[in-house]
């Protein structure tokens, strides 16, 4: 018989047993190691993935004010959570489990591995220390089910386009991500809104009112005599809630004025003897012409 360490140093040495081994032998031999390692890949270190299992993510779409002031919405979900048949037992409802056996009831199971001793969770009961006979018919013995949820999420005033907020749901957390629609009134900027006015030229030479659309109401905006396009007024405290701070942030009014396409004949007249006494133009006014003298004149 050949000296069997000598050519596989790496495999044990039975003086009592012939050489090659057996298949028998080297089951013996591995079963140990697959113990070890099979812990390693089941129960162990618990369900992997429980372990990795990350909150489900869930996408909202809210309108801009709906953002802006705040809302609770209804939203359905549907979501891994305890088993509302079984309540998490696993077992059917009216039914009794069996006492493990394999692992004494404690749940944990020794590994001898030659110099060392392993606790690790028992492979038989997953830790649970008793056998299920009867499956929940829902769960089929694992305690948690997918259900169709309805909660409600109370969307934080200011919220922005993109932001993301954890919530619980029973026992697991949920991310949902807001969507916010564009508004075809406001433009923000953070706690800022931006709008636009529309003014006629009187206004705008003469000043006045304007009555805006505001974020919370109707706004009465005063106009100065000699408002130019584009300038801004400044409503102080009429933006968005500061999310992160305390306060609000500002409505910026643009002001923009309508020029009208066609006029009366009254306008019209009244225009070009505006016109006539203008010094600032630069090029020509239609129906305005320069006199030897230097003046305007419509021609009539």
């Amino acid at each position: 018989i050949a000296e069997p360490q000598a050519e596989h140093p790496r495999l044990p040495v039975y003086p009592d047993r012939l050489w090659p081994p057996s298949a028998a032998d080297i089951e013996t031999w591995c079963q140990p190691h697959r113990k070890i390692f099979g812990e390693f890949s089941s129960s162990s270190f618990g369900d992997f993935q429980t372990v990795f299992d990350q909150p489900q993510e869930y996408i909202m779409e809210l309108t801009f004010n709906q953002a802006a002031k705040g809302v609770n919405k209804e939203f359905t979900v549907n979501i891994m959570d305890t088993c509302e048949r079984c309540n998490g037992k696993g077992n059917e409802p009216g039914t009794k489990v069996q006492h493990c056996h394999y692992c004494g009831g404690s749940g944990m199971e020794t590994i001898n591995t030659g110099p060392f001793v392993m606790r690790s969770t028992c492979r038989r009961c997953g830790g649970r220390g008793s056998i299920i006979v009867t499956p929940c018919i829902v769960c089929r013995g694992a305690g948690q089910a997918k259900q169709k949820k309805r909660v409600m999420i109370p969307v934080p005033a200011g919220v922005e386009d993109g932001q993301t907020v954890r919530m619980p749901v029973g026992k697991r957390e949920i991310f949902v991500t807001f969507r916010v629609q564009k508004s075809p009134v406001f433009r923000r900027d953070g706690a800022d809104i931006h709008s636009d006015l529309f003014i006629s030229i009187a206004q705008a030479l003469l000043g006045g009112t304007a009555r805006a659309q505001g974020l919370y109401e109707t706004i009465n905006v005063t106009i100065p005599p000699g408002t130019q396009t584009d300038q801004k007024i400044r409503m102080g405290g009429k933006g968005i809630p500061r999310i992160n701070s305390y306060g609000y942030g500002d409505h910026y009014i643009h002001i923009k004025i309508r020029v009208p396409k066609r006029l009366t004949s009254r306008q019209h007249s009244l225009i070009l003897s505006y016109a006539e006494d203008e010094t600032d133009v630069e090029g020509t006014v239609n129906g305005v012409t320069l006199t030897s003298s230097g003046k305007r004149s419509t021609g009539n």
